[in-house]
């Protein structure tokens, strides 16, 4: 089984946690996780973990090697997607065989924020949507930011959480549509 990434270099056996078996290749550092491995590691868990804010994420630097990668089980092309929930990196599966690869460090820190449990949530429509939105929320909030100044885009902020947050919230957003069309 060859390296997705080096292509040159054959994988070789690795343990990524307690009776949890994966491929490493020991030049880009990558693992390549079969889906049997980790659907029979997960059931072992019995539990599920709770997701830790970002700031617990192990500080080690990442290598994603891009898109374009053929499963080194069956030949398929990998399908690349973000993690997203703060952190930067895509994972790569295969669409046939389930099996997933992830570059240097990338399980890491999977595993710091206890979101190794849910690498297979990462590939559904729901986790991808989620994504989308999330972006798409953040690009709208530095466009209004970038029109009203950053001192105004904090004031604004502010009284959006007073509203959000006020037992009259509904009288004040009238007030503030009407008052504005005077």
């Amino acid at each position: 089984m060859q390296c997705p990434v080096c292509k040159d270099v054959v994988l070789s056996n690795e343990t990524l946690a307690e009776d949890l078996l994966a491929k490493a290749c020991r030049k880009c550092q990558g693992r390549w996780l079969p889906s049997f491995h980790y659907w029979k590691w997960l059931d072992s868990q019995g539990l599920v973990l709770t997701e830790k804010p970002l700031e617990r994420v192990t500080n080690v630097a990442t290598n994603d090697s891009g898109a374009g990668k053929l499963c080194p089980e069956c030949g398929h092309f990998l399908r690349h997607n973000k993690v997203g929930h703060g952190i930067d990196f895509c994972l790569d599966r295969c669409n046939h065989c389930g099996g997933v690869w992830f570059d240097h460090n990338e399980w890491e820190i999977l595993v710091s924020r206890n979101m190794h449990c849910q690498v297979h949530y990462i590939f559904s429509a729901a986790w991808q949507k989620r994504i989308q939105d999330e972006e798409r929320e953040m690009t709208f909030e530095q466009r209004v930011e970038k029109i009203v100044g950053k001192n105004d885009y904090a004031r604004l902020k502010e009284v959006a959480r007073w509203i959000a947050e006020n037992d009259h919230k509904e009288t004040l957003l009238s007030y503030l549509q009407n008052a504005s069309k005077a």
